[in-house]
């Protein structure tokens, strides 16, 4: 898996994405599904949506849904649920590409951080949000995002 385009989600690539959404969501009904595909795509460049993942055959690999918030503590915050990276051999390409993804998604929305859920034995996902990229710094939980 050389290159993996991310892009935020559309329309189009709701059915499939629904898949990977079931995978990380059990309980997720796809009337549930088709109403946050509305709510994200109504305003495709706002302030809550998905990005999804597209290794070089164009399957869809990767998903990471994502909200503005306001937190007390640290102003406005890109707040990630969950991040959904599918590979056969090593998801660290993907999960990778999302973080990236997702810290350029909260510098153009200008939150001064991004709270990502993650499980402890998740050690792709930590791996991925523990990288540097200036001029961002982040932390596994807990991205600083600067202009």
């Amino acid at each position: 898996m050389n290159r993996i385009d991310i892009a935020r989600l559309t329309e189009a690539d709701s059915a499939e994405a629904f898949g990977l959404a079931r995978l990380a969501f059990g309980n997720l009904s796809p009337g549930r599904w088709r109403s946050l595909i509305r709510r994200w795509t109504k305003r495709p460049e706002g302030s809550e949506g998905a990005l999804v993942a597209r290794d070089q055959a164009r399957r869809l690999v990767g998903l990471a849904p994502f909200q503005v918030r306001s937190n007390l503590g640290s102003g406005r915050v890109l707040w990630v649920e969950r991040m959904i990276g599918f590979a056969l051999l090593d998801a660290a390409p993907v999960n990778k590409a999302l973080a990236l993804g997702l810290m350029d998604i909260a510098e153009t929305l200008k939150c001064e951080g991004m709270d990502v859920a993650i499980e402890t034995r998740d050690m792709a996902l930590r791996s991925a949000l523990s990288t540097v990229r200036t001029p961002r710094e982040s932390s596994l939980v807990h991205c600083q995002v600067r202009s």
